[in-house]
């Protein structure tokens, strides 16, 4: 496994991910605020910065789990493959994010809206579709960036 090539795409991917989320309402898709979420994980009051931090230790993580499944020879780096792991991704976390809310400070205390299991509170369906697509991002990114780290290596 390339550890920074990992790490590179897991910080890629996390970066257009993010241009995406923040692009969504212009695309008539709900507002997606992980970072907001991720922010006021342990608090009432949203912390930004560790929001960020968070999301982009998150997407290394994911970059590097993802890398560990290409070296153990399960499929290659890839676009499909990218894709295929960016949905298998999204229907784990999406599911974990519905249990969120049992730990997460500022949801508790009502200072975060509940996304609810799959986003589906943000939207109904459009919620789904697009935790789905930025996911698909990540994927697809993660996919491409490890497989050019890959080539230039071997």
């Amino acid at each position: 496994m390339n550890l920074i090539g990992a790490i590179v795409a897991g910080i890629v991917a996390t970066g257009l991910m993010s241009l995406a989320l923040a692009g969504a309402p212009r695309m008539a898709m709900p507002k997606i605020d992980f970072v907001g979420l991720l922010g006021t994980l342990f608090s009432t009051r949203e912390n930004r910065i560790v929001g960020w931090v968070m999301h982009f230790a998150l997407g290394i993580l994911f970059a590097v789990i993802y890398a560990a499944v290409w070296s153990l020879g399960i499929m290659s780096p890839g676009v499909t493959e990218g894709l295929v792991l960016g949905i298998a991704h999204w229907l784990i976390t999406g599911f974990l994010v519905g249990l969120l809310s049992a730990i997460h400070v500022g949801i508790r205390s009502g200072a975060a809206k509940d996304p609810g299991r799959y986003l589906r509170n943000l939207d109904a369906s459009m919620g789904f579709f697009g935790g789905l697509m930025s996911h698909l991002i990540y994927g697809l990114t993660v996919g491409l960036v490890y497989h050019f780290f890959e080539l230039i290596l071997s």
